[in-house]
This record gives C-alpha cells, sequence and structure tokens, in this order.
C-alpha cells in the first residue's frame, strides 16, 4: 500500500466481525488501525484449504502452520498481532512466528482474551470427576505438576480433557513457545494479576468503549432484564434460570445461540418461566445494541473467570444497569464505573437479595440514573488506539 506507516497481521481462530467478543474488538481494531494508515491484514481460518479438526490438529495444525508460512513471505509484516489460535489454527503457529523472527525483523503482540496461555481451559476453571462442579484455577499452583495431570480440564469427558492437557503441555511445559511474545495484553488488571501469580509479565489495555449514547425511554412498569452471548455451560445461563426466584415479574430477553439453548428453554418450561423469558437467538451486532438499550439490566452469569467482557462496557455506554458475578473482570468493571449489582455464583439467597434490590431502584427511578462517562472517556477508541501504537513502537512496553 502506498504511503502505508506499516504492515501490520492480526491472527485470530475465527474472522473478524463473528458474534464473539474477542472477534468484535479484531473487527474494531482493524477497522481503527487501517483509518491510522496502516496495511492490515487477518489470518483465521477461513484462510485455511483444509478446516478440518482432528485431535492431532488441534494439538498441533500442520494445514495452518503450512498456511502461515505463506502469508507471511508474502505479506512480511513488521508486527504481528495474536489474539485467539489454540482451537482451530493451534498454537504450533508460534513455532512459525518464531522461525520468521530468526530472519526478519518483526514484533510479536498477543491479546490474552482468557487463560489459554498458562491453563490447559481457556476459562480457568476444571472439573471435579463425579460432580462435573466447575473449579476456578488456584494461580499459585498452575506451575506445579502434580496439580496439572490430576485435574480433569473440560466438562465433555477425560478424552477431550486429555487433548486440552497435551497440547497446553506439548506448546508451553516441554517447549516454552510463549517466549516469543514480545508483549502480552491483558484487557484487565485482574487478569495481568493472575498472570503476574505464575511468572507472566502482562501490561494492562482495555478494550474500547464505544462513547455514551442518548438514553432510551425505557417502559415503565415491568423490570427487564437482557442476557448476550453464547448459550454454552459455561456462561451460567442456565443455572441463573435454575436460581431465578418463582416470584419474578419482570421480563428476560435472551439473546444468543448455543449447544445449552435446549437445556434453557427446558429449564424454563419446568420452571414455569415460559411467559416471562423469552429467546431471540443470535442477532446482528447493531441490533443486539439496541435490545440492550432497551433493557434495564444487562444479566452476565457466566461460571467462568471472565477476563473481560465488552458487552458489560457497551451496557453502560447505553444507559443499561449491570448484574454480574461478585468475581473477576466483572467486579473490577463494577468497581471502576460505581454501577452494577454483584451476585454470588450459585447462591439462590444471595440472587434474590439483588433482584430485590433492582426491582426498589427501578420502582424509585434511579436504577438507570448514572453517568458513566469519565469512565467510559478513560477507555475511549483514541486512547485504545494511541496506547496500542505505542506497544508497537516498542514505546509501552517498559
Amino acid at each position: 500500500m502506498k504511503g502505508s506507516k506499516g504492515k501490520i497481521l492480526h491472527i485470530n481462530d475465527y474472522p473478524a466481525g463473528n458474534s464473539g467478543g474477542t472477534e468484535v474488538l479484531l473487527a474494531r481494531t482493524v477497522e481503527l488501525l487501517g483509518q491510522e494508515g496502516y496495511e492490515v491484514q487477518t489470518f483465521t481460518a477461513q484462510d485455511l484449504d483444509d478446516t478440518r479438526l482432528t485431535a492431532l490438529r488441534y494439538v498441533d495444525n500442520p494445514v495452518s502452520r503450512r498456511k502461515l508460512t505463506q502469508r507471511l513471505d508474502s505479506f512480511q509484516p513488521h508486527i504481528v498481532h495474536l489474539h485467539n489460535f489454540y482451537h482451530l489454527l493451534s498454537p504450533g503457529i508460534l513455532q512459525v512466528l518464531a522461525a520468521y523472527k530468526r530472519s526478519r525483523p518483526v514484533q510479536v503482540v498477543m491479546t490474552a482474551h482468557d487463560y489459554h496461555l498458562v491453563c490447559p481451559n481457556s476459562g480457568g476453571t476444571w472439573f471435579t470427576v463425579r460432580s462435573q462442579r466447575r473449579q476456578p484455577i488456584d494461580p499459585r499452583r498452575l506451575r506445579r505438576w502434580p496439580y496439572l495431570l490430576f485435574r480433569k480440564w473440560d466438562h465433555r469427558g477425560l478424552g477431550y480433557s486429555l487433548l486440552k492437557l497435551i497440547q497446553h503441555i506439548w506448546h508451553y511445559r516441554l517447549h516454552d513457545r510463549r517466549e516469543i511474545i514480545d508483549v502480552l495484553i491483558s484487557p484487565s488488571r485482574f487478569l495481568q494479576g493472575l498472570f503476574a501469580q505464575v511468572g507472566q509479565r502482562a501490561m494492562v489495555l482495555p478494550p474500547p468503549a464505544p462513547p455514551p449514547f442518548p438514553r432510551r425511554q425505557r417502559p415503565p412498569g415491568m423490570l427487564h432484564l437482557a442476557f448476550v452471548g453464547r448459550i454454552e455451560p459455561e456462561k451460567g445461563l442456565r443455572e441463573f434460570l435454575e436460581l431465578l426466584p418463582a416470584s419474578f415479574e419482570g421480563m428476560f430477553t435472551i439473546i444468543g445461540d448455543g449447544s445449552d439453548l435446549a437445556r434453557c428453554r427446558e429449564t424454563c418450561r419446568r420452571r414455569g418461566l415460559e411467559s416471562r423469558v423469552h429467546f431471540l437467538g443470535r442477532r446482528l451486532h447493531a441490533e443486539v445494541f439496541d435490545l440492550v438499550a432497551q433493557a434495564h439490566v444487562l444479566v452476565v452469569p457466566s461460571l467462568v473467570l471472565e477476563s473481560y467482557a465488552i458487552n458489560v462496557i457497551e451496557a453502560l455506554a447505553v444507559g443499561t444497569n449491570l448484574l454480574v458475578p461478585d468475581r473477576g473482570a466483572a467486579r473490577e468493571i463494577v468497581e471502576a464505573s460505581g454501577v452494577g449489582y454483584l451476585f454470588r455464583p450459585g447462591n439462590a439467597a444471595d440472587l434474590a437479595r439483588q433482584l430485590e434490590g433492582i426491582a426498589q431502584s427501578q420502582k424509585a427511578g434511579t436504577l438507570n440514573e448514572f453517568d458513566v462517562s469519565e469512565f467510559l472517556e478513560q477507555r475511549s477508541e483514541a486512547v485504545y488506539l494511541r496506547t496500542l501504537l505505542e506497544i508497537y513502537q516498542n514505546k509501552a512496553a517498559a
């Protein structure tokens, strides 16, 4: 590109613009860098000529290594920015980047969207064998072999758990391929602190927040809750529906799709919640934004230790309050913004108390009367882009 400030290659399992928070951030980052005059390309599973996923390819995918080698040779980027790559592309691509770094000057940056670098489970949890209960990792014990080897890392069974364990051990314990990463970016101070406990240094750069939007006139009367995201077991929606008080008199809109959808519907049917819980399916990001703006409260019932939640920030931008777990980055956002309600996951009595407080605030007309403009300004697109460019130029790494 004539007049380009430099070439940047972003690498992620899924293409930009998919419904996941990582892909939304990827799309916006690519757009901002393009507007700034950089030549930007992406490398995702869409670029593979053979997308079959086998057990061997999960551990180390030769197809993605070969295609990435070709892309690096043809594009010759100055910056390679990694996102998620452990599910489809496989961490084997780090070998390709290491070889490329030996022959050309390139900086490798990674945004850690989850716990994959330090733990076989990207959600930072393990599972008890009998009860299948999800347990948070203890970062102080992660570097001990017995802790790593004698844990079930996937809820689907021991075979899946073993596969995740093999991938993690091969790439990060027997071969520490993380060494090729020049700068590791954490989206929250919570995740940065966890990385520090396992000896991994990271700097904090929250994803860009949208500017405050004109407030919607929410309908009076009935309390309106909303859930947005993938309906998967780790997102905790079914558990939340189990704990939702039978006396709940509001409306709960669920936006998204996933493997746990049928069980969530069955829970609503069994508990007699069908008239109050509405499943809208997957929607475009712009439409989701509008639907959240019409709700009083965004519910995030995640069972994993969320590293960051873009939908939480977007909810604050449109004046929608929060009901989130009392842990992880979700608690960090509530404490930093001064807005939101925290509940203890799995505690029905505590959830009922929080919902009662929300209902009282809504009746008083104060639930959505908050000002987070300063909080959003500190996380604006301008701040995000300026800091990211400083990282690329090696000015912020110190």
